[in-house]
Order: C-alpha cells, then structure tokens, then sequence
C-alpha cells in the first residue's frame, strides 16, 4: 500500500487545515516505531511497489509553523517531505479564499523566502503550490501560464533549483492544467482522498488529507483491509460534497 499524506497547518485551532502539534508528534512516533511501513520521497513513492507500505509526506502553503514545529520534527527522524508553496504569497499570509464548506479556517503566517531556503537546506524538498493559490480551470490562458511556470522560475532563482513537483490549488484541475503542468514538472498532486494505485496519474496523484487522519487509530490501520474501508467510507460523503462545490463554484484546500 502506498499514499501521501497531506498537511497545512500545524496549530491547535481545530481548524479543518488545522493538526496539532500533539497529533503531528503521535504520527511521526508512530512511524518512527513502524519497521513495516518506510516515509519515502514522493519521487521514490511512485517507483515503489504496490507491495510495499511507503508514505511520502507533503505540506501545503508553507505556514510558518512548518518551520517551527513540523520541520524540526521531521529531521529528529530523518523523514523526507515535500512543502508546497504559492510563491506570491512567500512571506505574507494565507489570504486566499478559504476551502467551501470548510468552515473558520484561521489566517496565519507564512514562511518568507529565508525561511524556506533554510529548510531545503536541511533536505526538504519544495514544490509548487502555483502563484497566487487561485482555482487553475477559472483562469484564462496567460494566467494559467504565469501561475504555474512563473512559480516554478520564482523557486529556482530564489533557491537555485527549479521545482519537480507541483499541488493543484484546492486539488482541482481538468485536463487542460494537467497538460500544462506536465510539461515542466515531473509529477503533480491533487486532493482525491485515495492511496495509490498501478493506474494512478502521475500529473493528479491522490493524496489523504490528515483532516482525516485525526480520529485515535486511523493512521495505525494503515495497510491494513479497514483502512481502505475508512477511505472509501469517507471517500462517499466527501465526493458528493466535492460534487456540490464544483457547482456552486471554486474553493477548496
């Protein structure tokens, strides 16, 4: 079995983007102590066998806390982990607008420039979480293309290294975006709640989001039969609100 998790926020707001420190700690530990499932790169996800447990760590919007908090825990570890950044928002603050039906989601910090060059020092790999955090299908063709391959110009002259990666701004895209980002990423994340599979898209790999991960033994079943059972469970209800939202139109993640 193989999956990526997704984080934003490390605080204790209770917020749908929110995991506390203490939760965050709980998962580390638990992984830490799991000899039978391995924290890998999203690149070595993807060649690893459907055989293997292996999860690839990802965090989104690059929250200030990231450093302060995830980051220091990660190392202590050893764990890899990818941190996605909308690049025109590097240094300001999560002012976008907030998931639909997500409820309260709190406006906080995000990393500046130094701050995220100080921990792709320390081996934590940095994707594009686009420019400006807008829905990519609502844009026109020249903004598209500014938000995707600006933002990976905007991370390879601040840091010196284009980016591999890319996350879909609310994990949405259609065909259109997928082919765009193909042509200058080697891999792109979405949001379906989903562990991998033979016949994933390597352009809308699916990611579990740790909003669902919070209940006490959930992440403990991982690559077990009843955890595929949990995701499925709420794979139903989150596709019919995704379905509705798209309706009503863009914001979400």
């Amino acid at each position: 079995m193989r999956a990526i998790i997704t984080y934003h926020s490390i605080d204790s707001s209770g917020s749908a983007i929110s995991t506390s420190e203490q939760q965050f700690r709980q998962h580390a530990s638990w992984l830490a102590r799991n000899d039978k499932v391995k924290v890998v790169s999203l690149e070595a996800l993807l060649s690893a066998s459907d055989n293997d447990h292996a999860i690839a760590l990802t965090f989104d919007d690059a929250f200030k806390n990231f450093r302060t908090v995830a980051a220091p825990i990660l190392s202590s570890h050893g764990f890899p982990a990818t941190l996605f950044i909308a690049t025109s928002h590097a240094g300001r603050s999560n002012a976008w607008k907030a998931p639909r039906g997500a409820g309260e989601i709190p406006l906080l910090p995000l990393m500046d420039w130094a701050d995220i060059a100080s921990v792709a020092e320390r081996g934590i790999s940095i994707g594009s979480h686009a420019r400006s955090h807008r829905a990519l299908p609502s844009l026109c063709a020249a903004d598209l293309h500014d938000e995707i391959a600006q933002s990976a110009d905007e991370i390879r002259r601040e840091l010196g290294k284009r980016p591999s990666a890319f996350a879909y701004p609310y994990g949405i895209a259609s065909a259109r975006e997928r082919n765009e980002v193909s042509r200058l990423y080697d891999l792109a994340v979405g949001a379906e709640l989903s562990v991998l599979g033979e016949k994933s898209d390597r352009y809308m790999l699916p990611r579990i989001d740790a909003y669902y991960l919070r209940k006490a033994g959930v992440i403990e079943s991982f690559g077990l039969p009843k955890f595929i059972r949990f995701l499925k469970l709420r794979n139903r209800g989150r596709q019919l609100r995704t379905s509705v939202n798209r309706l009503l139109g863009p914001g979400g993640g």
